[in-house]
């Protein structure tokens, strides 16, 4: 470890970096469709007795599909920064295949918050989501995190278009 900081290549270092940010943000993913979607999903559900065995397993069932069904762009997302990381490591960040990792991340993103928002909200309509207060901060956490990703792919983008004048020039 002590070797990668004093690396003279920075571009090495931040791709290592970035490579397990990627893994661990990864491994606390799993851990909540794991561990929390199924917990949070039988948690809120209505009284067994109340709804009947049939509808309860029904109702359990498509909430917890549904919520890993929007989990699963978020792996999208982690694989694009994947690719962004090699470009680091290829001294390539300002690219526009840089800029289009960034840019579908965003987009991918902003998808998947409306697509979250609208399962927990008809959960919580049903009686079925006790959860809807955590899961629209969480939300309102993504949302800032695919602005952040719009934000990056403009910048980049500004990037690419220097890096290809100063190509041009010399």
């Amino acid at each position: 470890m002590k070797k990668l900081f004093q690396s003279d290549c920075p571009a090495e270092r931040c791709h290592v970096l970035m490579k397990a940010a990627i893994v661990l943000i990864a491994l606390c993913g799993t851990a909540i469709c794991v561990l929390w979607f199924p917990y949070a999903s039988y948690v809120g559900m209505p009284d067994v007795k109340e709804t009947g065995e049939q509808a309860f397993r029904a109702m359990y069932a498509s909430q917890l599909s549904l919520l890993l069904l929007s989990a699963l762009p978020c792996y999208a997302i982690v694989f694009f920064l994947w690719k962004v990381s090699d470009l680091v490591a290829a001294g390539r960040l300002f690219t526009l295949g840089a800029v289009r990792y960034f840019k579908l991340s965003a987009v991918v993103l902003f998808c998947d918050i409306f697509f979250f928002l609208a399962v927990n909200l008809t959960f919580f309509c049903l009686g079925a989501n006790d959860w809807l207060w955590l899961y629209i901060f969480i939300d309102l956490c993504a949302l800032c995190v695919a602005l952040f990703f719009y934000i990056v792919s403009r910048c980049l983008n500004e990037g690419a278009k220097l890096q290809e004048e100063s190509d041009g020039t010399i």
